[in-house]
């Protein structure tokens, strides 16, 4: 456990709370925390992405079909460049957390070895 500015930082607490992001990561995009795959908001072949394939089943190919056809697929294309950044964003969080803990660790076997060396 350490102290900064009034706060009381423990190992446990950081590791529980990157173990938080990891694990809502893994239900957004299962295997992201891994980096086994790239999180994807709409999947190939579920019905977001049929229905963009299916111009007729939103309108066909008159003017304000197309354009909401256009709409539609900007929104996707919006919704998935969105749901891939927050999980980049939860990966990044977990990083930092454990980056945390190895700081913490590093900082009290440096205070360690300075108390065993100091001139009293």
């Amino acid at each position: 456990m350490a102290r900064d500015g009034g706060v009381e930082v423990s190992r446990t607490a950081l590791r529980n709370a990157r173990k938080d992001f990891e694990e809502v990561l893994e239900v957004l995009a299962p295997g992201a925390s891994k980096g086994t795959m790239t999180p994807a908001a709409f999947h190939e072949g579920g019905a977001v992405k049929r229905l963009l394939m299916r111009r007729e089943a939103i309108g066909g190919f008159w003017e304000a079909a197309t354009g909401f056809h256009s709409s539609l697929t900007g929104a996707e294309v919006a919704v998935t460049a969105i749901y891939a950044e927050i999980a980049s964003t939860l990966g990044i969080a977990a990083e930092r957390l454990e980056l945390a803990v190895r700081n913490l660790d590093a900082g009290e076997q440096a205070g360690a070895r300075h108390v065993g060396v100091a001139d009293v």
